[in-house]
């Protein structure tokens, strides 16, 4: 299970008719997938009904001239979601070094760090349950990353 951000895919076909199969695509009621579609940039969610805090978002960035077209991948998390998380590895981080700084300086003085010290456990420890919780929703979101590239290479493809 290796990270693969930016896929590039090939196809034969020109910028036009590959945005007017989403576009049709796009008008159906019946597709699991939103799809929204500005300028070259393709962006498709899960549905509200079926969305999680773990639920990825699928981009496809159209790129070519003429009857090739060159689009590439990029899926992750929820933009919302990843801020919020990357929000609280920061926070941690500098809460940790601060701790840290103040533990050292307060035994270099002489005085007393359990403080310090307690405040720079419990920051290390937001870090770790920050990652670990991201893992679990990348554990969790396989199944519809899988069904998410499915769906837009069957777009693509047909």
């Amino acid at each position: 299970m290796g990270i693969n951000l930016r896929r590039a895919y090939s196809n034969p076909l020109s910028q036009a008719e590959l945005l007017r199969k989403f576009v049709n695509s796009q008008k159906a009621e019946d597709q699991p997938f939103t799809i929204q579609i500005a300028n070259h940039l393709i962006s498709m969610n899960v549905k509200q009904e079926e969305q999680h805090w773990w639920s990825p978002e699928l981009t496809l960035r159209l790129e070519g001239e003429g009857s090739e077209t060159t689009f590439y991948e990029s899926i992750g998390p929820n933009s919302s979601m990843f801020t919020l998380a990357m929000f609280f590895v920061i926070l941690g981080a500098v809460v940790f070094l601060a701790a840290l700084m103040m533990s050292l300086s307060q035994m270099t003085i002489g005085d007393s760090p359990v403080l310090a010290l307690v405040v720079t456990l419990f920051s290390g420890l937001l870090i770790v349950i920050t990652f670990g919780v991201l893992a679990l929703g990348r554990l969790k979101a396989a199944d519809q990353v899988s069904r998410l590239r499915g769906f837009a290479q069957h777009l693509i493809e047909n």
